[in-house]
């Protein structure tokens, strides 16, 4: 099978992918600088790491009706012919190996295709979900594209035309703790990396279990999916949800929510599942609900306060701080080796 690596994120509840190999950083919305003869979807310039990069929003890019940023935003930065371009979506989810088979390029409409068409690369078929595969160097450069789009555009920002700072124009709504925010992780985009002394970043998916916020290691996981069409399985412990088939693959779905001395609550039941490989051993953490993807420097990880459970404790890294929420990183190896869930999974 021929797989490569793709970035999944939404917008408006739409799915996107693009290839892997064109992004090199993603973060959450920072405070940005507006242009005043910037291209109408681009809603201003980053400093990062030293270096100023254009920031487009993908609503104004598809030229979409467009409200406002929001605090939870992410951009994505990608790289095209050597341009580096941020872009504004609302959450990013995860990178998937899919297969080739997977994905049909080449859409034909039976009419003449729209010139905001070249966008779309085609679509990809992931657990029985329409996924829209995006084609970066013409979401990045491709100029007829945008000059289609820039009367929609400009109608749109007509009325914030006068308002030259970025929170008038593009989040009339931020209190002044949202632009604090901003502002802290701008500045923190801003510091220089050396490259003699590189940063080994932690990588995170930021997960819902019971309402609060874990962190689980992302090199050891491997996908995110819906639970649905569940097996149970006769004469197991009940942490152990059951079997469903992912795209051929019998996974095994765990409950982790007793090592973690959490009680189960009816009204939070897990709707999604997290897949991760440790070792020869392939699972799904069954989740509420998948956040985000963040990147920690080591000194933001804390030592696991004293008040956390002893028994939940043992199983956490440490703790880190997400949107002004506490976040307890698992152990994933430890929980599943020694989380008194022992059992073989099921092959």
């Amino acid at each position: 099978m021929a797989t490569k690596p793709y970035l999944i994120f939404s917008l408006h509840n739409i799915r996107y992918a693009i290839a892997a190999k064109e992004v090199t950083e993603i973060f959450l919305l920072p405070e940005l600088t507006p242009v005043a003869e910037a291209p109408p979807d681009v809603v201003g310039l980053l400093n990062l790491h030293s270096v100023f990069v254009p920031v487009m929003h993908l609503d104004l890019r598809f030229g979409h009706k467009f409200d406002q940023c929001n605090l939870t935003d992410s951009v994505i930065v990608l790289e095209s012919q050597g341009l580096q371009v941020g872009v504004v979506v609302h959450q990013v989810e995860t990178i998937n190996e899919i297969d080739d088979r997977y994905i049909q390029v080449d859409l034909d409409y039976g009419r003449e295709r729209k010139i905001n068409q070249a966008f779309i690369e085609g679509v990809i078929n992931l657990d029985d979900e329409i996924i829209m595969l995006l084609n970066v160097d013409n979401l990045v450069r491709h100029p007829d594209a945008l000059e289609a789009l820039i009367d929609a555009q400009e109608s749109q920002l007509e009325a914030k035309s006068s308002a030259r700072g970025f929170y008038d124009r593009y989040f009339p709504a931020a209190s002044l703790n949202t632009k604090e925010i901003l502002s802290r992780r701008a500045a923190n985009l801003r510091e220089a990396i050396d490259n003699d002394e590189p940063t080994e970043l932690i990588s995170l998916a930021v997960v819902s279990i019971n309402g609060d916020c874990f962190g689980l290691d992302l090199s050891m996981v491997r996908e995110f999916t819906k639970i649905e069409r569940v097996t149970t399985i006769p004469c197991c412990p009940n942490y152990i949800i059951g079997n469903m088939n992912l795209r051929g693959e019998i996974l095994t779905l765990v409950d982790i929510r007793q090592p973690l001395n959490l009680e189960a609550i009816d009204n939070n039941q897990p709707l999604k599942a997290v897949v991760i490989e440790v070792g020869d051993m392939v699972a799904g953490i069954a989740v509420e609900e998948v956040f985000n993807i963040v990147d920690l420097r080591p000194e933001e990880l804390k030592s696991v306060p004293a008040a956390i459970n002893s028994q939940t404790a043992c199983y956490l890294q440490g703790t880190a701080n997400y949107q002004d929420r506490p976040l307890n990183v698992i152990d994933l190896a430890k929980i599943l080796a020694q989380g008194a869930l022992t059992v073989e999974l099921a092959a």
